[in-house]
């Protein structure tokens, strides 16, 4: 199942379209539109509207699984951006491996594991559009080749649900901070034109999600939910546990090690759960 968010009505056309997808008129609170493995919302401008909308339709729509997150779901922010550097024609898609919240300095990690037809890129959060203007006079300083208003808040709401392998970012160069009027048209032209590599994107991501559906036995998720429960691991842990050890199944081949010992330990404080998963990072990523 592939979930999208769009900020805008006007880049969620095309997608649409293409996919032949369905308004969802039961739905009173945002735009959504369904089809038969694909769910699209659309969000509305800004981090925060990024990260309810995204919130809302995990939520919504899927049943986690044992470990904590749902198998065989990917979601997708999709939009355009704008950028300095004029290397990228418009209309350039990327796929963004670091997100910056610029307003709080934090910094987000894609996990990318397939193979893909896009550049990528780093994109930086803004609460305000930034023009031109404001870059080359020294008032706002970018610490990303992109900028838009939605990948942060989009990344930190999907992650609190999602292992970072299941959350993407593609972004399309839409203009190079300098809009004076918005054009609705040119914006759904830009994601009319990157969607035959969206589309093998896509396709490439269900035939992992479908892969990942199957590599954890229920012996294994009732391990992996004992150790979770012992070194009292936060939502976010909880994820990247259950998201090494897939990742250690598919690049091994192998079963998941004994890690009966972390199950059978009790941490009294939430650093020690910390340290622990640090020890479990290393057995399953380094071994």
């Amino acid at each position: 199942m592939i979930y999208i968010v769009t900020a805008l009505p006007c880049e969620a056309t095309p997608i649409v379209k293409k996919y032949d997808l369905k308004r969802d008129d039961a739905c009173r609170h945002f735009t959504l539109y369904r089809g038969d493995d694909m769910f699209l919302i659309v969000s509305g401008v800004g981090k925060m509207a990024s990260a309810i909308a995204t919130a809302y339709l995990i939520a919504q729509n899927v049943k986690l699984d044992e470990a904590g997150a749902e198998e065989g779901l990917a979601i997708i922010n999709i939009g355009v951006c704008g950028t300095l550097h004029q290397r990228y024609p418009i209309g350039t898609p990327l796929l963004i491996h670091k997100v910056i919240d610029h307003e709080t300095g934090k910094q987000y990690f894609p996990d990318i594991l397939i193979e893909h037809p896009f550049e990528e890129g780093s994109i930086e959060t803004h609460n305000d559009v930034v023009r031109r203007e404001d870059v080359l006079s020294g008032r706002v300083e970018l610490q990303a080749d992109l900028v838009d208003m939605e990948a942060s808040g989009f990344f930190q709401a999907a992650s609190r649900f999602l292992a970072p392998h299941q959350i993407y970012v593609i972004k399309v160069v839409g203009d190079y901070l300098d809009v004076v009027d918005f054009d609705r048209q040119r914006v759904a032209q830009c994601i009319s034109g990157a969607l035959d590599a969206v589309d093998g994107f896509i396709k490439q991501v269900e035939g992992l999600c479908r892969v990942e559906g199957e590599v954890l036995t229920p012996d294994e998720r009732r391990q992996l939910e004992k150790v979770k429960e012992s070194l009292r691991l936060t939502v976010t842990q909880s994820h990247q546990l259950v998201d090494m050890a897939r990742r250690y199944k598919l690049r091994t081949g192998r079963p998941l090690p004994d890690l009966s010992e972390f199950a059978q330990t009790r941490v009294k404080v939430k650093v020690e759960g910390r340290k622990a998963l640090e020890r479990i990072r290393r057995l399953l990523l380094y071994e």
